[in-house]
């Protein structure tokens, strides 16, 4: 008899599983259409590029993918793209992990409403309404003019541009990077803080919950999803983050301040006639997806 009923449950959830394969499926039919359209659909140019060369005497687009291996093969037997890897990699690092732990201690302190909370919000803010062209001009200008002359003034030493050191110069600019990424962090982080409802704070509060156990408790907890989808995001600027080198040194930067992101901009702006990196980069940009995958 129990034999019995359970063939009868097995069959009663077959329809079910069945339906529930069919709802998925319907589910999946949009999204799926828009990652045909929008992703392979206006990459797919790109796409082929990879298996690609360009002839400057025909003046077209040939089919060879041994070029592309080829010219990859011998960058990375001279440590070219190890070192623009590392690079990317350190930028990732420095401006996901740095920056969203400071982001995160920063948006909370506004959120409190402490001392000078509107100031902080200020002057974190105003570098994501500047342009950036702008920002790193007078970056370049403090470090090379303004530095040195108050050095000078204050303990009678001199000292060259940083920008210009290569022993401090990625890092210097790794810095700003993150600088310049922070305010928009912080109008994220608070804007999910303040979405945390009031009660849950209050309750805490009750409980006697220091500053320091609601931080860690409450509001870490409650912000996490957006902590999360930030860092998951963010996994793509390793290939694509310039690091804002080419508004400091244009196409001359030194191969060993170079970034991905940035290798792949120069490569379709300033190799040749333009025509002739469009390849190499689609091929690099393909290696990038399939990583990403």
């Amino acid at each position: 008899m129990k034999i019995q009923n359970r063939k009868v449950i097995g069959k009663k959830k077959l329809p079910n599983q069945k339906r529930d394969v069919l709802t998925y499926a319907l589910f999946m039919i949009w999204p799926t259409i828009q990652f045909v359209i929008f992703y392979i659909g206006v990459n797919f140019n790109s796409m082929i590029m990879a298996f690609q060369k360009y002839d400057a005497d025909q003046g077209k687009y040939l089919w060879d993918i041994t070029k592309n291996i080829e010219r990859f093969t011998q960058e990375a037997s001279n440590k070219g793209f190890w070192v623009m890897l590392k690079n990317s990699v350190i930028v990732f690092f420095g401006g996901t992990f740095v920056s969203l732990t400071l982001a995160v201690f920063f948006s909370y302190y506004i959120y409190k409403r402490r001392t000078l909370y509107n100031l902080f919000k200020f002057v974190l803010f105003l570098p994501s309404v500047l342009p950036g062209v702008m920002l790193s001009v007078m970056f370049k200008t403090f470090m090379s003019e303004a530095i040195p002359t108050w050095m000078e003034f204050l303990f009678k030493i001199k000292v060259g541009n940083a920008l210009e050191n290569e022993n401090v110069r990625f890092l210097i600019i790794t810095i700003y990077g993150i600088w310049l990424s922070f305010g928009s962090q912080v109008l994220v982080y608070t804007g999910a803080m303040d979405q945390i409802p009031t009660e849950i704070i209050e309750a805490g509060k009750i409980d006697g919950v220091s500053t320091l156990r609601e931080f860690f408790s409450i509001i870490i907890p409650c912000i996490l999803p957006t902590m999360t989808t930030f860092i998951v995001a963010s996994i793509a600027g390793i290939f694509t983050n310039q690091n804002g080198l080419y508004n400091f040194y244009g196409s001359t930067a030194l191969p060993q301040d170079r970034t991905l992101g940035y290798y792949l901009y120069i490569l379709v702006q300033t190799d040749g006639n333009g025509k002739s990196g469009y390849c190499y980069a689609s091929f690099l940009g393909l290696l990038c997806t399939l990583f990403d995958l």
